[in-house]
């Protein structure tokens, strides 16, 4: 149980020093190869990273998501 002890600071460390990748589009997210959701990015690399610019693109353009999907459109008023 002492040797897990130990290991969680280690993991918790190498998690925080995860560079940030650079993201073209970030409403069409890309890292090597591989398309990742807003959320996925957030978590994985910007955790503690919030001034990142980087980080903040893709922060702002989640949050835009999110306020344009609770908008009613202006279809369903009319």
């Amino acid at each position: 149980m002492i040797r897990a002890a130990w290991l969680l600071p280690g993991v918790f460390v190498l998690a925080c020093e995860r560079e940030v990748p650079h993201v073209d589009d970030p409403y069409n997210i890309v890292v090597n190869g591989e398309e990742m959701s807003q959320t996925d990015f957030i978590n994985k690399y910007c955790t503690g990273k919030e001034k990142d610019s980087t980080c903040s693109k893709v922060l702002d353009a989640a949050v835009k998501s999110l306020m344009d999907r609770a908008r009613p459109s202006q279809r369903r008023m009319n």
